[in-house]
């Protein structure tokens, strides 16, 4: 029953009257969200390209690390492994992308990616139009919440 309560308070629901955990899970997220919406906003603004994500790579592995995960950088280049242990039970492994592509942000954000690159021999801009920075900001915020019940998660949470 405990993923189905942190899916719920992840998605500010209540899927119960009165479930013993739901609130403070609730109130976990709404005091990660200030910190998830800085990470956000600094990945919408900095994208990097394929292959490329080293200054996001960084970020994740970070975050991961002060949540309390095992952290393996550099795999296929840029990539992040983040793995909590807590004994025999199942495997949860959650995949995100980082990526950005190379289009220019024709918003009036004020976070908005003014970033350019060389991208096949021509000048571009680079932008995450394709959500892969919330996505992250997502995926660190529920690293964050299983590491927090973690003494009640058996098995292990993998996140790539």
């Amino acid at each position: 029953m405990r993923p189905i309560l942190i899916a719920a308070a992840l998605a500010g629901a209540s899927l119960f009257a009165a479930p013993a955990v739901a609130d403070p899970l609730s109130d976990q997220v709404r005091a990660d969200l200030p910190s998830l919406m800085a990470i956000y906003r600094d990945l919408h603004a900095n994208p990097e390209l394929s292959m490329e994500e080293t200054r996001s790579a960084g970020i994740l592995a970070g975050e991961a690390r002060k949540a309390g995960f095992e952290v393996t950088t550099g795999v296929g280049k840029t990539g992040v492994v983040a793995v909590m242990r807590n004994g025999p039970g199942p495997v949860l492994l959650l995949r995100t992308d980082m990526d950005a592509l190379p289009v220019i942000e024709n918003t009036d954000l004020p976070f908005r990616s003014t970033v350019h690159t060389t991208y096949e021999g021509h000048d571009v801009g680079v932008a995450h139009a394709c959500g892969h920075d919330i996505h992250t900001s997502v995926e660190l915020g529920v690293a964050a919440m299983l590491a927090s019940v973690r003494a009640e998660l058996p098995g292990t949470v993998i996140f790539v």
